[in-house]
């Protein structure tokens, strides 16, 4: 008996299938939980995600290596995703409304887990909050006598559970890292759980159709490791300085309608993981291109309308997170060539945006680039003389930027070319494959979905959120491919 027992905790693949069968059965439970009206679909899924998630924050403490652990992760987001489309397991995949959290739940598991197995406490943590401080955000906004709503993006939540999230999510950061971080000092520690709460609890606020099982705990690892960096580096006061001018900058933005409030928010997110990973040269050449771009959408020909830019979270992410992205594997994994692609990825969104801005003051009718027939200004997939030329001097000016970083001129001329044919790229993608409505009656053709409209070309998955996500993610791509040929 008792080397049965060694087995099961020594062998992993015993361990393995151990944590399989115990989820079965817990999901075979809550099924039937259902089926006997003995509990509802939502404390079910409560219970699910609560027992599960404490069992898999530990893994890391379990298992020597991701391959068991990643492996049942994989297993169940199939289980999930198919049980899902085909409206099985419907005691924890039907709420009441549209939710993809069981998808997600072990999806982000995985992209924390499998590439960060080093940072066993990290992924702990992480996974604590989203076991732990979401449910009870749940449970308090849906048991509260006289919730306080609002609605930042489609979900809506309350005041008071996003309370209790942050209330939760400081005091779990605060006793694990007072565990596990013996070099916090208590100020620090202090400092670090009322940032990180801050932190998921913004990002389960800005969290949509169940987007908060992969956002709060990604956001949990990278500000976890981003108070380490800064703890280990002595760069707690430069950071706090940064921090309070990046807020004042972007509230002006935000006032000023440039942003809107999930785009502030994300905005904030996005420069505080920018400069404390990466540092000043990462984070000027992006407020080169925010700024420049806020300038320059405000110089427009009489004719064309102007309207305040206001731009949301899904725009901000869609032009910088790739490059954000770079900057983050960057601080995991160095290598000389991930700040030129980083340059690739923001020359590439500001020649998008240079082109775009400029190319509208053109006296010239724009043609499209693909069907070479004329188009109204401001049209994806338009281009213009001055367009383009706009468009080889907005790749320009982040080269310029970047140059002052001490990198090489032959590295800066493939990042100047990689972002100018990036640009010409979102415009081929916005010529054939980003969605057009056109009206009833045919009047109007619009790039923006609306309820009486019909889809006219395109695809109905392809905005120009999507179109500037490949564009910004052609520029690292096109720059390797480039210097593949010298």
């Amino acid at each position: 008996m008792n080397n049965i027992f060694i087995d099961l905790v020594t062998n992993e693949w015993y361990l393995f299938i151990l944590f399989f069968i115990s989820i079965i059965i817990l999901i075979s439970l809550s099924e039937l939980s259902l089926r006997k009206k003995i509990c509802s679909n939502h404390t079910n899924r409560i219970i699910i995600h609560i027992t599960v998630g404490i069992a898999v924050s530990l893994t890391p403490h379990i298992f020597t290596t991701s391959l068991q652990p990643g492996l049942l992760a994989l297993i169940f987001f199939l289980i999930n995703l198919i049980s899902y489309n085909n409206n099985m397991l419907n005691s924890f995949h039907s709420i009441g409304r549209v939710s993809y959290g069981t998808i997600f739940f072990p999806l982000s598991y995985l992209l924390i887990a499998i590439p960060f197995w080093d940072y066993p406490i990290h992924i702990t943590i992480s996974l604590m909050l989203l076991a732990i401080a979401d449910p009870v955000a749940a449970i308090v906004g849906k048991n509260i006598t006289k919730p306080v709503s609002y609605t930042i993006l489609d979900d809506q939540k309350t005041v008071q559970g996003s309370a209790a999230m942050f209330i939760c999510s400081m005091i779990i950061v605060f006793i694990l890292s007072n565990y596990f971080f013996h070099d916090w000092n208590l100020g620090f520690q202090i400092v670090a759980a009322i940032s990180i709460g801050l932190a998921v609890t913004l990002a389960e606020a800005l969290s949509y159709r169940g987007s908060d099982n992969l956002t709060v705990p990604i956001t949990a690892f990278l500000f976890i490791e981003l108070f380490n960096h800064i703890n280990k580096n002595q760069l707690m006061i430069d950071n706090f300085l940064f921090v309070a001018l990046i807020l004042f900058i972007l509230f002006i933005s935000y006032k000023k309608k440039q942003l809107s409030i999930s785009g502030y928010i994300g905005a904030v997110i996005m420069a505080i993981l920018l400069y404390g990973f990466g540092g000043s040269s990462y984070i000027y050449p992006l407020v080169v291109f925010f700024i420049t771009s806020s300038i320059l959408s405000h110089f427009k020909k009489d004719y064309i309308k102007i309207k305040k830019s206001d731009r949301n979270i899904s725009q901000v992410y869609a032009n910088g997170g790739v490059a954000l992205f770079i900057c983050i594997i960057n601080h995991f994994y160095y290598h000389d060539l991930i700040y030129p692609c980083f340059l690739a990825s923001v020359a590439a969104a500001n020649s998008d945006t240079w082109g775009t801005e400029l190319g509208k003051m053109s006296n010239k009718t724009p043609i499209d680039i693909i069907s070479r027939h004329k188009t109204a200004p401001g049209t994806s997939g338009g281009i213009t003389l001055i367009g383009t030329i706009g468009s080889i001097l907005g790749s320009l000016v982040i080269g310029i930027v970047g140059h002052f970083f001490y990198i090489s001129l032959n590295l800066l001329l493939l990042v100047i070319i990689s972002g100018f044919l990036s640009s010409i790229i979102d415009s081929i993608l916005g010529s054939t494959f980003q969605a057009r409505y056109i009206s009833a009656d045919g009047s109007i053709i619009t790039e923006k979905y609306k309820k009486s409209f019909y889809l006219f070309t395109g695809s109905n998955k392809i905005n120009n959120d999507i179109v500037n996500l490949y564009c910004t993610l052609s520029g690292p791509f096109i720059f390797l491919l480039l210097l593949s040929f010298i």
